[in-house]
């Protein structure tokens, strides 16, 4: 599976880098910088973040050594970080940076928001949107410089489908049931994948009810008995019981449903901007990818979430990691993100592929925001032990939204008065 946050995104990281084994120094009189990836060198990504650093070390004689580490190559960089160990650079996504700022393992980065992007004339901060930055910080400022913007959408062929955008959720069930009334499956879902599923819930609740909302459940039981929560998780359990995804999808394991949905078997599939990306080689004949964000109501809050580069706060070289973020976020290096990596680029001057254009504008034009599962997903232990498997439970149809809320409230005061 390819994702590049914690726990989701395309040609992903997992939470950490592996380091190169030795204490990062520079050469006496000669600039140096150390990078280990977790992208694959013959990914899209990989070949991008190449070509930047070959090119900076051409342009600034500075001494470059790249390791592309791959999937597994990618679990202990926070220990060896913060015992001085690992590289000047690392990678990094919405959903991660704050387990790393946490061990004090982050290098800030607001001074680079003001440095120039060589032979642009502009700084940094003149290209990344706000939402954009808000999404690469912590409450230290900013914590990565970002290359790549993702979010969530139901994605659906408009080849098949032209022009479907709900406004509401009456209209969307309203289109379910119509497709189901044709004989289809409105809905490919890969139900072993339990921070996909969590993707309805989720995004009924956050964005009716804004940034927090869905974080909130984690940090104190009375959260759970807002009414929102429950409508959203009574809208979750009106798609479990409405047979609307296609039979026994919870034991359908990925990427079967979103191949299936690729080759026109599903209308829609909830996923994020990855998933053109990930399917590109299933898609069927003719096919036009699109997306809608969710119709949920309310502050209709859009995702934001950013993958980029982050400073190990123990380099010796961060003055120089510094002037490779502000090299790497010229024009040209960032239009890759989307001609050849087909996402949404970090700079708002530069156009997504013309199947997420509709995300980016959503993005850039949003009144309000939240990031990567509301940074619910911080906190592991309740993320991935307790909300996960009882949103699992809903979904699935084998409990009901009141159980849901009952439970969660309920494990929650227990999680709390184990952690505390």
């Amino acid at each position: 599976m390819r994702k590049l946050t914690a726990v989701v995104a395309l040609g992903a990281l997992a939470l950490g880098v592996s380091a190169c084994g030795k204490k990062n120094s520079a050469e006496p009189g000669k600039q140096s910088l150390v990078y280990v990836s977790a992208w694959g060198a013959d990914e899209p990504q990989g070949k991008i973040i190449k070509t930047i650093f070959d090119d900076f070390a051409k342009e600034t004689g500075t001494k470059v050594d790249v390791k592309f580490a791959g999937r597994k190559g990618v679990d202990n960089l926070a220990t060896e970080m913060a015992s001085g160990q690992g590289p000047d650079l690392f990678d990094t996504a919405t959903d991660n940076i704050a387990a790393f700022a946490a061990q004090n393992v982050v290098t800030p980065l607001d001074d680079v928001l003001t440095a120039e992007i060589p032979g642009e004339g502009k700084k940094v901060q003149d290209v990344l949107p706000q939402a954009v930055r808000q999404a690469s910080s912590t409450d230290k400022g900013l914590a990565f410089v970002p290359h790549t913007v993702i979010s969530t959408a139901v994605w659906y062929d408009a080849a098949k489908h032209p022009g479907l955008d709900p406004k509401t959720w009456d209209d969307f069930i309203a289109y379910l049931d119509k497709a189901k009334k044709e004989g289809r499956a409105p809905i490919g879902q890969d139900g072993t994948i339990n921070f996909y599923n969590v993707y309805w819930f989720y995004s009924l609740l956050v964005r009716a009810n804004g940034a927090g909302s869905l974080k909130a459940l984690s940090k104190d039981p009375a959260a759970w008995d807002k009414p929102e929560i429950l409508d959203a998780a009574k809208k979750v359990e009106q798609l479990a019981k409405g047979g609307y995804f296609q039979k026994d999808f919870m034991a359908t394991k990925f990427p079967a449903a979103q191949d299936a949905w690729a080759q026109g078997t599903y209308d829609l599939n909830i996923n994020g901007t990855w998933l053109a990306g990930e399917t590109h080689d299933k898609l069927a004949a003719g096919a036009k990818v699109a997306s809608f964000q969710l119709p949920a109501g309310g502050q209709n809050s859009v995702e934001v979430g950013t993958l980029g580069w982050a400073v190990n706060a123990k380099s010796r070289n961060v003055a120089t990691a510094k002037k490779f973020l502000a090299f790497a976020l010229r024009k040209p290096y960032i239009q890759q993100i989307s001609t050849s990596a087909l996402n949404i680029p970090s700079r708002a001057d530069v156009p997504a592929p013309e199947h997420l254009l509709g995300v980016q504008k959503a993005v850039n034009e949003a009144t309000a925001t939240h990031r990567t599962y509301d940074d619910a997903a911080a906190d592991k232990s309740w993320w991935n032990d307790l909300f996960l498997p009882l949103d699992d439970q809903l979904i699935s149809g084998k409990i009901d939204a009141a159980t849901f809320v009952k439970d969660g409230k309920r494990k929650t005061a227990e999680h709390l008065a184990n952690t505390n």
